[in-house]
């Protein structure tokens, strides 16, 4: 196994195709639940639009203020639009965007 200094700088790069990482990492899964699941099974993709708040952060780049449409309270943060593949029993995300607004 990598030593944990390793993974933390695999981890903190920021050069790093993380949704190239995280879409091929999903297919793989993905081929593997497969070959365990019945032909049967019904799968779909699901498309998921939820916040993600920093109410405690000043300093982020493209911290936006939005509202809570279910609470009606307005919150510090980010719009989190996933995309995933599901049987009904097994979610896997495929791919993932943070969303922000120009009149923060």
């Amino acid at each position: 196994f990598p030593g944990k200094d390793a993974v933390y700088r695999f981890l903190n790069h920021a050069g790093f195709a993380w949704r190239r990482f995280l879409t091929a990492l999903s297919i793989t899964t993905l081929n593997k639940v497969n070959a365990l699941t019945s032909a049967d099974r019904v799968s779909a993709f699901i498309i998921d639009d939820s916040m993600f708040e920093r109410n405690r952060s000043k300093a982020v780049e493209m911290l936006a203020r939005f509202k809570d449409h279910a609470t009606g309270a307005f919150y510090k943060g980010f719009r989190m639009l996933t995309m995933g593949w599901s049987d009904g029993h097994t979610f896997l995300p495929l791919d993932f965007a943070l969303l922000s607004s120009r009149n923060a």
